[in-house]
């Protein structure tokens, strides 16, 4: 479920990078990840997620032609730098800050970008 949650949320957060957020998104993320936190994580909130996407980008649930721009991430492709920054991403409180860490965790980049957001993360 943990994994399902992580995927849903760096969807999510590639979807707030290119439209704008509803008044909730902030507080969806940030009690996520309260939850990835507390082992707590339901199937509720993979929906919750979901649906929160889907009010920001309504078009992409019914696109004939998905782009994946929006689409939960292939967790298969996380590896041990962007587990190392999903562990940071956990205990942080700069909404701002996550977004970025969530969007970087879902690009195809190289490891020493992760190690910049990192390091930033720690000041």
């Amino acid at each position: 479920m943990e994994t399902k949650l992580w995927s849903a949320l760096i969807g999510l957060s590639k979807t707030v990078d290119s439209n704008p957020k509803t008044e909730h998104t902030d507080s969806i993320i940030m009690d996520c990840l309260q939850h990835l936190k507390n082992h707590t994580v339901t199937q509720d909130l993979i929906d919750l997620v979901h649906k929160e996407k889907d009010k920001i980008s309504p078009g992409c649930k019914t696109c004939l032609h998905p782009c994946g721009n929006t689409s939960d991430y292939d967790m298969s492709l996380i590896n041990d730098k962007k587990k190392e920054l999903m562990n940071q991403i956990l205990h942080l409180n700069d909404i701002n800050f996550i977004y970025r860490g969530l969007c970087y965790l879902g690009f195809d980049i190289d490891d020493s970008y992760i190690d910049e957001l990192i390091e930033e993360g720690k000041k």
